[in-house]
């Protein structure tokens, strides 16, 4: 079969690049064809970052202020560019790139099942809106659609968002999310058939994720640290730990002008260096899903300061594996990281977890009548 994929490739984020390689290999190993639909909407480029700025404040509709704005973020933002562009070469890219859900209309026929997922694909915060073409509303009728590990990334759907979402989940003929909350959501809108499944990276296992890793960080003794939403407990806790246990810290970030913290910056490092950096460090401290996630993959030492904006899908995560004990909001002491983390039971909820999840996408492929998208 050929499988066609929507995702959140272009995002320029570690995780959002990782997983969708990973979904792509996962069902290239159950035997089909997987293509990544390239899906460039506006956003993701130097136009759509300027008109962000924009709406944000009307302070950017100053000039010298946009200038300065620009001098901070357009170094970084080209500098990702070029790191994620390198990794593309690894995804089945389906040509041609399009950027609206109107422009997908008729282009993509000849799939035998389309599959929209993973990551926040449904966060119609992240999305400005409900994004339709993520639902796969340009797809023609008659064709399987389903979402594997799909994620709304919000407590809640917003009230003036809940009739058309529920329309477009009237697409799907399977469905699973990546987070309890989302499963919770979309069977409020009555889709009680929904199912949660694993994030995607958590389908391949340590020894395939190292083929990919960058080794050049191996012997290096440092504790690593990747925190998206600027939160000064994470500094406080790599400190700590760098302090007790005589460690450089590193710092992952996007951002040139972080080289203003603690310790090394790595900025914005390929995506392989980004998965070394996390296989060789000695502990990690994040406030990633992702990094997280293969912290866990990596069997890491690992704690994780909660961010408020994205609690759910990181506590969805840890619940799953039993590992709440490593999700703090404040940082107080290093013991938290102390505590050895048994993770041969990690791994054994992972591999139910996958049978679980690749079981899901089995069932979705081998279906032959469907109710769905008729």
């Amino acid at each position: 079969m050929k499988i066609d994929i929507i995702t959140l490739h272009r995002a320029q984020n570690y995780g959002s690049v990782l997983q969708a390689f990973a979904l792509q290999k996962q069902i290239e190993k159950l035997g089909h064809q997987a293509y990544i639909l390239d899906y460039y909407p506006e956003r993701y480029t130097n136009k759509g970052l300027l008109k962000r700025l924009k709406n944000k404040s009307s302070r950017f509709n100053n000039p010298l202020v946009l200038l300065i704005a620009k001098l901070l973020i357009y170094p970084s933002y080209l500098k990702k560019g070029i790191q994620f562009n390198k990794f593309m070469h690894y995804l089945n890219l389906e040509k041609p790139s399009f950027a609206t859900n109107e422009e997908g209309m008729g282009r993509f026929t000849d799939a035998d099942a389309y599959c929209a997922g993973s990551d926040q694909i449904w966060n119609s915060h992240w999305n400005e809106g409900v994004e339709k073409a993520l639902f796969l509303d340009f797809v023609p009728k008659g064709k399987l659609c389903l979402s594997y590990a799909a994620s709304i990334g919000l407590s809640n759907i917003p009230a003036n968002e809940i009739d058309e979402t529920k329309l477009l989940l009237d697409k799907f003929e399977f469905l699973s999310l990546r987070e309890d909350k989302g499963v919770e959501l979309v069977r409020e809108l009555g889709r009680t058939d929904a199912v949660q499944c694993l994030d995607p990276t958590l389908l391949m296992s340590k020894e395939e994720w190292s083929l990919y890793a960058d080794d050049s960080y191996k012997g290096k003794e440092y504790v690593l640290t990747y925190n998206l939403h600027h939160d000064p407990e994470i500094d406080k806790c790599a400190k700590a730990i760098a302090s007790k246990y005589h460690l450089q810290i590193r710092n992952i970030s996007y951002n040139w002008h972080d080289i203003v913290r603690h310790g090394h910056l790595d900025w914005c490092p390929t995506v392989e260096g980004f998965l070394g950096l996390i296989k060789n460090a000695k502990y990690v401290v994040a406030d990633s899903f992702h990094a997280t996630a293969f912290s866990i993959i990596f069997e890491k030492p690992f704690v994780v300061i909660t961010p408020e904006v994205a609690s759910s899908r990181l506590s969805s995560l840890l619940k799953m594996l039993e590992l709440d004990d490593y999700n703090i909001n404040k940082f107080t002491s290093v013991k938290v990281i102390e505590q050895p983390i048994d993770y041969i039971r990690v791994k054994s909820i992972i591999a139910t977890k996958q049978r679980e999840s690749i079981s899901f996408l089995n069932k979705a492929f081998t279906c032959k009548s469907f109710t769905h998208n008729r």
